[in-house]
């Protein structure tokens, strides 16, 4: 009769491959998720800015449009501030006192609301800069395939045993 040792579901490799893939894992796929949030945040940033630039180009067509129409309100106004030609009961601005420093330019008004670009939010721990510094993650990725195959190795066995031979 042969004693057989009992089967052992744990191996103490599946330790070494579980550190392995999360160490290659964090080398791999944080800095890809940063460059992600960078590119989604200049995306961001362009879209605000086309958005502003449309809103501007709104307001200019609507003033085109209303000038092309001829309404009463805008050549009066026009008339009022470019030509100096208001009628002797109306001020050109209502509320202003002083006439002769009104603005006689109607583009101020035109313009939207300033840009407000997006902030940028920057991730800041220590596996971020471990993952990110070039010299530090080639270690980082080192190390994890060194891992792997330790943790890949088969189970160390007594001495003088060979696997397929049984003792009688």
């Amino acid at each position: 009769m042969s004693a057989r040792k009992p089967f052992t579901i744990f191996n103490p490799g599946w330790l070494f491959v579980i550190a392995a893939v999360g160490i290659l894992g964090c080398a791999m796929l944080i800095p890809a998720q940063l460059e992600l949030q960078d590119a989604r945040w200049a995306r961001d940033r362009a879209m605000e800015a086309q958005a502003h630039r449309e809103a501007r180009l709104a307001n200019y067509r609507n003033y085109l449009n209303a000038l092309e129409e001829g309404q009463p309100a805008l050549v009066m106004s026009l008339a009022a501030s470019q030509l100096n030609q208001i009628p002797a009961d109306r001020l050109p601005i209502p509320g202003m006192t002083e006439v002769s420093r009104a603005d006689a330019s109607v583009y101020a008004a035109l313009e939207p609301l300033p840009l407000k670009q997006p902030e940028q939010r920057k991730m800041d721990s220590v596996l971020v800069r471990l993952t990110t510094n070039d010299s530090i993650r080639l270690w980082l990725i080192a190390g994890g395939v060194f891992s792997l195959m330790l943790g890949l190795l088969p189970a160390s066995r007594a001495r003088g045993e060979v696997p397929g031979l049984e003792k009688d």
